[in-house]
C-alpha cells in the first residue's frame, strides 16, 4: 500500500506545482481525515492509497475553472464531505470557500481540520436547500447527486451570474439531457485529468423553464 501511496504522491506533484507550505498542510489534512474515518465514512476505503489523485488533485484540478476572487462573492460547495473540492481549494490559497454539509460528524472533521490547518473557510451544517446567500457566485459540487438534483436543490441560489463547476462521470451527458427538460443552460465539458471517463462540466446562463 504504502509504495502506490508513494506513487501516487509523485503523480501529484508531477501534475501540481505546490510549495512546501501547502505540502505540509496537505499532510495535516490527510492525517485529521485518517483519524476521523474511524468514526464516519469519509472517503472509500478502496480509494485511500490513491487520495492524492483520486480525491486532492482531482479536486484543485477545478481551481483554474474558477473566476478570481472578488472581495464580497463566494463560492459554496454543496455536500463537500470530507472537504472535497472545497478544503483542497482553501489549502491552494482560495479564502472564499463556503462548505456545505449536513452531516453532523462529517461537519465535525471539516471544523477540525479548519482549526489544525488555519484556514479561511466558512461552514453551513444543513441541507443547501435552507442556505440562501445572495453573494455565492460560483457553486461546486463533487460526487453529490445528479444535475437535475442538483439544480433544483440550488434553484433558489441561481441568478444571471450564477456559475456552476461541477465533477461528472461517464453519463455527464445523459444527465445534461435531463437536465436540459427543467432548465436551459450553457455548459462546457472539461477533460478530467484523473479519470479518462470523467468531465469537469461548466455550466452557466441558467434559467429554469419547467417547475417540478
Amino acid at each position: 500500500m504504502q509504495d502506490n501511496i508513494n506513487k501516487d504522491l509523485f503523480f501529484f506533484k508531477k501534475s501540481l506545482n505546490v510549495c512546501e507550505k501547502k505540502m505540509k498542510i496537505f499532510f495535516k489534512y490527510i492525517k485529521l481525515l485518517d483519524f476521523y474515518q474511524t468514526k464516519v465514512n469519509l472517503i472509500g476505503k478502496s480509494t485511500r492509497d490513491k487520495i492524492w489523485s483520486r480525491h486532492i488533485l482531482d479536486s484543485a484540478q477545478i481551481l483554474k475553472l474558477l473566476p478570481s476572487e472578488n472581495k464580497g462573492y463566494f463560492i459554496i460547495d454543496v455536500g463537500t464531505g470530507a472537504g472535497f473540492p472545497g478544503l483542497v481549494l482553501s489549502i491552494l490559497g482560495r479564502n472564499d470557500i463556503i462548505l456545505c454539509e449536513n452531516n453532523y460528524k462529517k461537519v465535525s472533521f471539516l471544523s477540525a481540520v479548519t482549526k489544525e490547518c488555519q484556514l479561511k473557510v466558512q461552514i453551513f451544517k444543513g441541507k443547501i436547500e435552507s442556505y440562501n446567500n445572495k453573494n455565492v457566485k460560483v457553486i461546486i459540487s463533487r460526487a453529490f447527486a445528479p444535475l437535475n438534483f442538483l439544480l433544483k436543490g440550488i434553484k433558489h441560489m441561481i441568478n444571471p451570474d450564477t456559475i456552476l463547476v461541477i465533477h461528472k462521470g461517464e453519463k455527464y451527458l445523459e444527465e445534461l439531457k435531463v437536465a436540459r427538460k427543467y432548465y436551459s443552460f450553457s455548459a462546457q465539458c472539461y477533460d478530467s485529468i484523473t479519470n479518462p471517463l470523467a468531465k469537469i462540466v461548466k455550466i452557466e446562463n441558467i434559467v429554469e423553464l419547467n417547475e417540478y
